[in-house]
């Protein structure tokens, strides 16, 4: 799927001072179940900072890619438009958001709120959320994200200028994404697939 990948930069924020605490322990304790708990826990914040690189099979300008690692949890008719909806969780993979399509930015916007567990009935109105949109073509695709309960927030970092395709533009440990499609396009995944952001292929016909 591609080479080397890199680290967020907000994620550095909360990987030095997690690795400064283990190497400062390390150094000065003997107790090794205390050792090996701070050694999972240095490992695991790298692991929801990673971005692996990754470079999807399908080039065509009209692909709408998968914007996370998760599973889909629904593909419908939605406001004159299609909705294909996908559940993040922590250890799905990356919590990197990815631009599904290459375009001109419209919108960016995030609403504080709540963490609430993903499932919980009234999530998906009070929890924190944000929201981008892109002009692609002569279409727009919308996608909203809404953090769940272990999720850090909800950082944009969306160029002004625009993406491409499988650009990182957001970190999103946990939670759902929801693309708002144009009406015509071809959706190529189904309830229950497993998706890689950036890299598997949602649908056609963006632009």
């Amino acid at each position: 799927m591609g080479g080397n990948g890199t680290f967020m930069k907000i994620g550095w924020r909360y990987i030095l001072p997690v690795w400064g605490i283990t190497l400062f322990v390390l150094i000065f304790s003997d107790a090794v179940l205390l050792n090996l708990l701070l050694i999972t826990l240095s490992f695991l914040t790298a692991y929801l900072f990673y971005v692996p690189e990754r470079r999807a099979p399908e080039t065509s300008e009209s692909a709408i890619l998968s914007p996370v690692d998760g599973t889909v949890l629904s593909v419908a008719q939605e406001r004159g438009g299609r909705s294909v909806v996908i559940r993040k969780k922590i250890f799905d993979g990356s919590a990197a958001v990815r631009a599904p399509v290459a375009g001109e930015l419209l919108e960016k916007s995030v609403t504080h709120g709540l963490f609430l567990k993903g499932e919980a009935p009234l999530a998906s109105k009070l929890n924190e959320s944000g929201t981008v949109s892109w002009k692609t073509g002569s279409e727009t695709v919308t996608m909203k994200i809404t953090c769940g309960l272990y999720s850090l927030g909800l950082p944009l970092f969306v160029p002004e200028n625009g993406t491409d395709a499988g650009d990182p533009i957001a970190h999103l440990s946990d939670g759902v994404v929801k693309l708002l499609l144009p009406a015509e396009v071809k959706t190529e995944v189904k309830p229950g697939d497993r998706v890689v952001g950036g890299y598997s292929l949602l649908a056609y016909g963006a632009g």
